[in-house]
């Protein structure tokens, strides 16, 4: 709306111009009829008092001299009116002229006077000249005052013309700097709503610009608002639940050494065979609780801290994990044999390879395999040479592949969100907590580092991150 304000005020001060002069071009035509009559007028009384007199001269009839009389008073009333008419003309000594003649052929006609009589013809005369002097003045004041409106006119236009030649480049530079306004209000509103669905609470809402974007980005304030406030209860809450659950279990888990290691009384074959069941349910029971808390912890962000990492030994404390409650010819896990070191953050990293290797270990059948490489790369190259120099790259990569069921096209997006089921089922009488891979997502952001899935059904899944080599 502010944009129009000039072509507004353009327009409103055109059609306020061409009311103006409309009036003032209506005036002018009257006025030109009038002074038009008026000289028609003043000829007319001036035939008939030169007729008049004639006729008196001749028939020497006294109501001719009236007549007379009544004639100039007429043409003294008229000549009034051209003053007041047109006020340039009211010293004029056409007027008075005219005025003079009639009053001396008035006094001539009377007279009994010879020689005035024989001055009748000259008066005649005179009065016709003065008459036509008097039409051709009317007719230049008539045609001046056409000239003075058409200029009139023609300033108003040229004014008009001016108005509107500065009214549209200053609406086009408002409508500019109108939409330069809205498009920068809008994008910072995009970029709000996509904070908001990535989960970027921290960083408060303000939205500048017209009044509806501005309420629109309180709006989207006070949501920011809600979903943090609610994050931080669901936070502690889990922080608090988790802990509360680790305390009874670890009492489990001791009672289950125990029993064991037959403190309380030996045990039968059937009765070990249940307490190793109990036990491996507890191992799992301990896994999901500490995804929750890694989950946690990720979520309000972890402390940078760079390091040297040994894959290798990392690979080989987290296999040796999952093998206490998994057959020992059950999956084929495969390392390099000379694995390099890599620098970054050992608590990211390992959740990331744990999460990583725990989700291969329960969705791959029976006798499947897992593959964990890794190596340093240039990214500029698109390269993935393990052999290549770690001084002379600028990242290094980790990938964590295996032949299970797959991922669906449809699901590779979803499964990156928390507490996402997917459509395959994971081995083990325990159900995952749908958290492990949204871990692995959080720890990679985290870590600036690029995370891809390529999986097909049937036939397995391949996790790659590309982290930035630190220095």
């Amino acid at each position: 709306m502010l944009s129009m304000l000039p072509l507004i005020i353009a327009v409103t001060y055109a059609a306020l111009e061409m009311s103006s002069q409309a009036r003032a071009q209506q005036r002018l035509v009257m006025d030109q009829a009038q002074i038009s009559q008026l000289s028609i007028t003043v000829q007319e009384l001036n035939k008939e008092i030169e007729r008049s007199a004639r006729q008196y001269q001749l028939l020497q009839d006294q109501s001719l001299l009236e007549i007379l009389k009544i004639k100039q008073h007429q043409l003294s009333e008229s000549l009034s009116k051209i003053e007041r008419q047109l006020p340039e003309l009211k010293n004029s000594s056409t007027l008075t002229k005219i005025e003079q003649i009639t009053a001396d052929i008035n006094k001539a006609s009377r007279s009994d006077d010879p020689k005035q009589k024989r001055q009748l013809a000259t008066l005649y005369a005179d009065l016709k000249s003065a008459s036509n002097d008097l039409h051709n003045q009317l007719s230049k004041a008539v045609q001046s005052n056409l000239n003075n409106a058409e200029q009139a006119l023609n300033n108003v236009l040229w004014r008009m013309l001016i108005t509107g030649l500065l009214a549209l480049p200053a609406s086009l530079l408002l409508l500019g700097a109108s939409s330069i306004i809205v498009t920068r209000s809008i994008r910072r509103l995009s970029l709000a709503i996509n904070h908001l669905g990535e989960r970027s609470w921290d960083t408060p809402i303000d939205i500048d610009g017209p009044s509806d974007l501005i309420e629109l980005g309180h709006r989207l304030e006070w949501m920011r608002v809600q979903l943090l406030g609610a994050e931080q209860y669901k936070a502690q809450f889990t922080q608090h639940i988790t802990h509360e659950l680790k305390s009874p279990l670890a009492a489990i888990m001791d009672a289950e050494a125990l029993l064991a290691d037959q403190i309380p009384g030996q045990l039968n074959d059937k009765q070990m065979a249940v307490l190793t069941i109990l036990r491996n349910q507890a191992e799992n029971l301990q896994e999901l609780i500490q995804q929750l808390l890694n989950f946690n912890a990720v979520s309000q962000g972890i402390a940078a801290h760079k390091e040297k990492i040994d894959l290798s030994l990392m690979c080989k404390n987290l296999i040796a994990r999952y093998r206490s409650f998994l057959p020992d010819t059950a999956l084929n896990i495969k390392t390099p044999s000379n694995g390099q070191l890599v620098t970054g953050n050992a608590q990211l990293i390992e959740m990331i390879l744990s999460n990583l290797l725990s989700n291969a270990i329960h969705f791959c059948r029976t006798g499947g395999e897992i593959a964990i490489n890794w190596g340093h790369c240039n990214i500029k190259q698109h390269s993935h040479d393990v052999n290549a120099p770690p001084e002379d790259c600028s990242h290094w990569w980790l990938q964590v592949s295996d032949n299970g069921p797959g991922i669906d096209i449809d699901e590779q997006e979803a499964v990156f969100r928390p507490f996402y089921q997917g459509k395959n089922k994971r081995h083990g009488a325990l159900k995952g907590s749908g958290i492990g891979l949204a871990i692995v997502k959080a720890c990679a952001e985290q870590a600036q580092a690029t995370l891809t899935l390529k999986s097909q059904k049937d036939q397995g899944a391949e996790f790659t991150l590309c982290f930035p080599t630190q220095r």
